[in-house]
């Protein structure tokens, strides 16, 4: 009976996150800014408390599990204060990781300063603003969701797309289900097909990962 009512809980959680997401997708863009991000962070190192959290701990372990041996190089989109920047790091990988805060990329600059030329940082604005190179895999995990609707997520799909050697990776970790809506919008085109998705029902967050590739 406790783990049916805890189940029911559970679901009625990520529903109403859900929902909340969905009727909030036009405001995003105007409340998640370059400038809510900043003062997040300087008010407080680790908002999300990312590095202490056994939920988040599990979540990258997952994350990490889905990457294909063979890449080489990764793009991070979000990559806050560099803690996944660093197990990718570990792992082997070239890393560039983007951020939109200043404050964030000086504590990453601070915490990777020590693997050389296999990382670079750089400030962005993965909306309005570009980067150079092409990459073996593109990872967004818990970013899509602030940045606004379809017309947005579409317009990265495109951005993703050429950013991607042939053959490449993208891989999308967001909560469920609206991560579900999220990672189907990067399959309309077809220019990226499914390798596996896997969805995680968590006490703290039901969440969704799927690795697409490129075309």
């Amino acid at each position: 009976m406790k783990t049916k009512l805890n189940d029911l809980i559970r679901r009625i959680k990520s529903g109403s996150e859900n929902l909340g997401w969905r009727l909030l997708t036009p405001f995003l863009p105007i409340y998640f800014t370059e400038k809510h991000f900043e003062e997040l962070y300087r008010k407080k190192p680790d908002p999300w408390n990312y590095e202490n959290y056994e939920f988040e701990k599990e979540k990258y372990l997952k994350t990490l599990q889905m990457i294909p041996g063979e890449v080489e190089t990764v793009w991070e989109v979000g990559s806050s204060e560099g803690l996944f920047t660093q197990l990718l790091l570990e792992g082997g990988k070239k890393v560039l990781g983007v951020e939109i805060s200043a404050t964030a990329l000086q504590r990453a600059e601070e915490r990777l300063k020590d693997y050389g030329n296999r990382i670079r940082l750089q400030r962005l604005d993965i909306t309005r603003e570009d980067i150079d190179g092409t990459f073996d895999l593109i990872l967004a995990s818990e970013i899509l969701y602030y940045l606004g609707g379809k017309n947005i997520l579409l317009f990265l799909e495109e951005k993703f797309y050429r950013h991607l050697r042939p053959g490449g990776y993208l891989l999308l970790c967001h909560f469920y289900p609206s991560g579900k809506i999220i990672h189907d919008i990067y399959r309309e085109n077809h220019r990226f097909h499914e390798v596996i998705e896997e969805i995680t029902h968590h006490p703290h967050r039901d969440y969704i990962i799927t690795l697409l590739k490129r075309q």
